[in-house]
């Protein structure tokens, strides 16, 4: 479930990040807050959410480095890989 939560994260910030590149500026109007929601499923307490964060946002630069797909699967082992990062450093 988490894993695909930071997939449809991962969507999500290839087009925003594609609208803002387009100067259509839209980056902050539609924040759907997964990073919040994954910070709770995992478990991760407040003292740690920058850290939390980086990590996170460090995967969602990495987006941009792939095509926009349509279904999205190509972004499924980036997914998996920020989920592995997060699960090291954060769970128990």
């Amino acid at each position: 479930m988490i894993i695909e939560l930071i997939l449809q994260d991962l969507k999500h910030n290839q087009l925003i990040l594609g609208l803002d590149r387009l100067n259509l500026d839209s980056g902050y109007c539609h924040f759907l807050g997964i990073l919040d929601l994954i910070q709770r499923l995992m478990g991760v307490q407040d003292d740690k959410m920058d850290e939390f964060s980086t990590t996170y946002i460090a995967a969602m630069q990495q987006s941009l480095e792939f095509p926009i797909p349509r279904s999205g699967e190509e972004l499924k082992p980036l997914a998996m890989e920020c989920y592995k990062h997060l699960k090291e450093k954060f769970s128990g």
